[in-house]
């Protein structure tokens, strides 16, 4: 059988052997995933600066029929490197709304995230990229971080839309957390879809 290989992004600030990921390490493992932890330098860099370091990283450490699932910021480097990549399948876990159309433009946005970030977000087009997605993908997001985060309900379910084979899943009642119960379900559920299909197909 074709070896597995999974590749995982984090969120901002964040590293995948960080607590709130171990889960899905080990959940992954048993479904008998190859697991790549995506080690990101988020200090001083954008996130196209980071997208083509990682695909630098990928190249090295592809191997067989390869995936990605990255949250948050991770999402957004997945989405950003999915044509260049050409993995089998993308998740895109609470993609952030961190795309020119998203308007982050204020002045607490460059304090979160700095002026440079603040520029870089202007560069890219998120319905362009969706449209332009050539790589199946799933998008999750959950109920509760859709209402505090309108703009991101807005982007991922833009996103599913216009992609052409993309799967939205709505988690009923989650927020901005990957490792909430309900948030690690649904991953859990859709895992279990992409292994029942290769299974199929295998025969």
């Amino acid at each position: 059988m074709i070896k597995k290989t999974i590749f995982l992004i984090p969120g901002f600030k964040m590293q995948i052997t960080d607590k709130p990921y171990r889960w899905l390490v080990e959940y992954l493992k048993s479904k008998k995933f190859k697991v790549v932890k995506v080690p990101i330098k988020w200090q001083r860099t954008t996130l196209t600066q980071l997208a083509e370091s990682f695909k630098k990283f990928y190249d090295k450490k592809k191997k067989g029929e390869n995936y990605l699932l990255g949250f948050s910021y991770g999402a957004v480097i997945s989405l950003l490197v999915a044509n260049d990549l050409k993995p089998r399948k993308i998740f895109l876990c609470s993609l952030s709304p961190d795309f020119k159309e998203d308007g982050k433009e204020t002045k607490n946005w460059v304090k979160v995230l700095g002026k440079k970030r603040v520029a870089d977000i202007k560069t890219r087009n998120g319905r362009e990229f969706a449209k332009n997605l050539q790589i199946p993908s799933t998008v999750f997001y959950g109920e509760k971080e859709g209402e505090q985060y309108p703009q991101l309900k807005i982007r991922n379910e833009e996103t599913a839309r216009l992609a052409r084979n993309s799967r939205l899943v709505v988690v009923k009642k989650a927020p901005h957390q990957i490792d909430y119960p309900a948030y690690m379900q649904a991953i859990k559920r859709e895992f279990e879809i992409v292994s029942v299909r290769r299974r199929a197909i295998s025969k």
